[in-house]
């Protein structure tokens, strides 16, 4: 990235850039569910909650609708391939590398559990729930594009498509609050406002073209995620607070540049890492070395093998999705 302007908060260079800084959260979060680290760690992660894996939706949402504003029907029909077929096609091969890390160490698991586990619904010891998600959330914004681009003309089917997606979304929440944990749906929101800001980037620009904009906007959005916090065990108020949240980091980026070469790479394999951490955590557990569970030497090998199995993960579904 060379150079840096206000039109670049949503440039790929930003955004793949802000995901790689909350994948090194996500990192410190999951590496606690297997050893202690020190309270500021802790802190950090507690303090943010699931509001960490927010962009991640809001950039997906934005990215979708993007293209489909972009590409119009064209790139609509081929969703079912290029989004949910490629996540699923990156997932799958995952699931079976966790079932072969739990028989190599002894930690059953049922034939049941295993085939819901390639569904993202259960899981093998790998992180799943935001993978079953994001699949729902491309499931349904193709169908609400789909529906939308049969029923109406071509100058209101994009906003139809959004009261379609809101109204499927609504469906989801309820359907995932009856039969899964709170952080399976309480950030879904973000990917829902990252949707809507593709369609409305001409507003937004505007907003934060007047002249003290982009600050008013993020001092009121962190004023409301404050005032949520205490609040957000109630679901909606966690949603609301979700979307205050992502105006907040996309007014900061407005005017602050993010972009870095490390961070740009670790967001290039947010999608590897994010599903491929868990690997060295858990083998790392019943090496029956003590030492290697000291807790920056656990962290530091871990952050490596997992950065490893990242880029050869990466490189291995290209050539496989290149075919």
């Amino acid at each position: 990235m060379t150079g840096f302007t206000s039109d670049h908060y949503l440039s790929r260079e930003t955004t793949v850039s802000v995901n790689g800084l909350f994948i090194i959260i996500v990192f410190f979060s999951h590496i606690q569910s297997y050893i202690a680290l020190p309270p500021a760690v802790h802190g950090v992660t507690s303090g943010l909650g699931q509001l960490m894996v927010a962009m991640f939706l809001f950039y997906s949402g934005y990215g979708v609708g993007h293209s489909v504003r972009q590409k119009g029907m064209p790139y609509v029909h081929t969703m079912p391939v290029k989004r949910i077929g490629k996540v699923s096609a990156g997932f799958i091969p995952a699931v079976l590398l966790y079932a072969v890390l739990d028989l190599a160490c002894g930690i059953p698991f049922t034939a049941k559990e295993f085939f819901l586990s390639l569904t993202a619904w259960e899981n093998l010891g790998n992180s799943n729930w935001y993978i079953f998600v994001i699949l729902c959330l491309y499931l349904i914004t193709w169908l609400a594009c789909e529906i939308s681009g049969r029923w109406m003309s071509e100058k209101n089917w994009e906003t139809c498509s959004f009261i379609i997606l809101c109204f499927l979304g609504i469906l989801l929440f309820f359907f995932l609050h009856e039969t899964k944990e709170s952080w399976w749906y309480n950030t879904m929101s973000a990917y829902f406002l990252g949707y809507f800001v593709s369609f409305t980037k001409d507003k937004w620009d505007a907003v934060f073209s007047v002249r003290g904009m982009w600050l008013a906007a993020a001092m009121l959005s962190l004023a409301a995620v404050i005032w949520l916090r205490p609040l957000s065990r109630h679901a909606s108020l966690y949603l609301v607070m979700t979307v205050m949240y992502c105006i907040l980091i996309l007014s900061l980026t407005k005017k602050v540049p993010v972009y870095h070469p490390v961070l740009y790479w670790l967001g290039s394999h947010l999608f590897e890492i994010y599903i491929l951490m868990r690997i060295p955590m858990i083998l790392l557990l019943y090496i029956p070395v003590v030492w290697v569970r000291e807790p920056v030497i656990y962290t530091g090998i871990s952050a490596v093998v997992t950065m490893v199995f990242a880029w050869l993960y990466h490189e291995f579904l290209a050539s496989r999705l290149a075919r």
